[in-house]
């Protein structure tokens, strides 16, 4: 079956043919990704252009690893959720790190206090949800030695948080740490996103020392509502299991948004989804408290779910 690809197709091929290196035909072999045609005769064609991409970044990163001397660094991920905590030199993250999660790091009023990553636990209303401090971003960061183990650690959590210092230049500021991500193959997710195939993370740019408003692609917030931003942009829910009789448990359970009673006993108890029988809820997903429900009952944030079982 032919492709039937377009004028837009054949130029963005031409760019993958005239670029140098290796970084240059990653985006352009993206950006053909994105123009080539999406119905069921181009599948191959898609396929072995995402193959292709996919071992152009793995010499990449293979090259920076032997320049940085082999370092490598991963942390395990625990709690709900792991959010990076990424900013430019003195924009505040050990501050924000400790506010967030009671975490005694370093502050100073010197650039690069943070030389290695630092974690801290927050708490938002029972769940844990761990934060991970990435020492400052600066131009040529993925060059350095250590800077792609830091930013590969923050592409691998569920949300990057860019701390913008508000007496700066916001719009410059982040748009170094928008080029250095681009540059470890990671897109930042617009609050208007273009059709792309780059590997895209959650993002929120929270403004820290000085409130000012300023024109940012991303979701933004103030260092005051930060808790409340970084729980809406996870996209969970957290609700409390209760034994017939007694009180509800605590801590409460993370569930993505969506999740049913079914995914909730899969999480307690794999006996609870074998001798099912019905669960009763108390919150906002009922119209009445105590109403009984079947395996399929979608849960919303705060139900309290008490199951039954045979």
């Amino acid at each position: 079956m032919p492709i039937n690809a377009g004028y837009e197709y054949g130029e963005a091929q031409k760019k993958v043919t005239d670029a140098k290196t290796p970084e240059e035909k990653i985006k352009a072999l993206e950006n053909l990704l994105s123009v080539s045609p999406s119905h069921k005769g181009a599948e191959k064609l898609r396929l072995e252009i995402k193959q292709k991409i996919s071992k152009l970044k793995e010499k990449v990163e293979k090259e920076r690893s032997k320049k940085a001397g082999g370092f490598s660094l991963s942390i395990k991920k625990e709690g709900a959720a792991q959010v990076a905590l990424v900013g430019l030199p003195n924009s505040g993250k050990s501050t924000i790190l400790n506010k967030l999660t009671g975490a005694k790091v370093e502050i100073a009023d010197y650039p690069f206090t943070t030389k290695m990553p630092e974690i801290g636990v927050m708490d938002y209303n029972g769940i844990k949800i761990q934060i991970v401090e990435i020492p400052a971003i600066f131009e040529g960061f993925i060059e350095s030695d250590k800077g792609p183990s830091f930013l590969a650690i923050a592409r691998s959590a569920d949300l990057i948080v860019v701390v913008v210092d508000g007496t700066g230049n916001c719009e410059e500021n982040l748009k170094i740490i928008e080029e250095e991500f681009s540059k470890a193959f990671v897109t930042l997710k617009k609050v208007k996103l273009q059709k792309t195939e780059a590997e895209i993370k959650n993002c929120l740019v929270v403004v820290n020392k000085l409130m000012k408003n300023f024109k940012c692609p991303y979701p933004v917030c103030w260092i005051d509502d930060l808790k409340d931003a970084i729980w809406s942009m996870l996209d969970l829910v957290y609700v409390q299991t209760k034994t017939p009789g007694k009180k509800p448990d605590w801590p409460p359970v993370a569930l993505t948004i969506g999740s049913t009673v079914r995914d909730l006993a899969e999480i307690v108890h794999k006996d609870f989804v074998k001798n099912f029988k019905y669960a009763r809820i108390w919150g906002k997903s009922v119209k009445h408290d105590g109403s009984t429900v079947g395996f399929e009952h979608v849960l919303k944030e705060g139900d309290i779910v008490e199951i039954h079982t045979k």
